[in-house]
């Protein structure tokens, strides 16, 4: 069993630099602008490409799924499955809602990808494929994300039955569906 504290400071450790959005840096760094006034207002990879340069977006993409592995493969280290699901849902939370930039981060799609390669890799070939025919089946970044994260929940109850496993897909289809569920309700207003 995990003690209280190792995952209240692992989980606060987590959300904290989970809230370093490569976004915001790059931005900074190669462009010298805050990212929340540029496109979207996402601190994302798709709005750092497709608003600042190729450069900050390569940048964004790999600071963010680096940050999320990392923080996951650290809770893992320090307490096992447990502590690594609850590091990895606090780096994505953090990645979204930064505390740092006033709670407006990315969408969370990089960091998601990082913290699942360090807790289970072998999902993420088969999620990139069926995010990939769902957004080309639907047009719409934010439903594939949706629908393919709802069915991580799923997926780990079929595969590894109750536990971490599937704590770790409902935790990440709650995330999603909290930030791209509005994005999602407001495109059939």
């Amino acid at each position: 069993m995990l003690p209280w504290i190792k995952a209240a400071i692992g989980t606060l450790l987590a959300y904290l630099g989970g809230s370093l959005a490569g976004g915001h840096i790059a931005a900074r760094l190669w462009h010298r602008v805050d990212v929340r006034r540029v496109g979207s207002g996402n601190a994302g990879t798709m709005n750092v490409l497709r608003n600042l340069s190729v450069t900050a977006g390569i940048t964004t993409f790999l600071w963010d799924t680096a940050k999320g592995y990392l923080l996951a493969a650290m809770g893992r280290k320090w307490g096992g499955i447990e502590l690594a699901v609850l590091m990895a849902l606090a780096a994505v939370a953090g990645h979204n809602w930064p505390f740092y930039w006033q709670f407006q981060g990315g969408k969370g799609l990089a960091t998601s990808l990082g913290t699942t390669l360090a807790i289970y890799p072998p999902l993420v070939l088969p999620a990139a494929i069926v995010l990939g025919l769902l957004l080309a089946l639907t047009r719409n970044s934010d439903l594939a994300t949706l629908l393919t994260f709802s069915g991580l929940p799923f997926y780990f109850w079929l595969r590894e039955g109750p536990g971490w496993y599937f704590i770790f897909g409902l935790g990440l289809a709650v995330i999603m569906l909290l930030r791209h569920g509005p994005l999602v309700i407001g495109k059939f207003d």
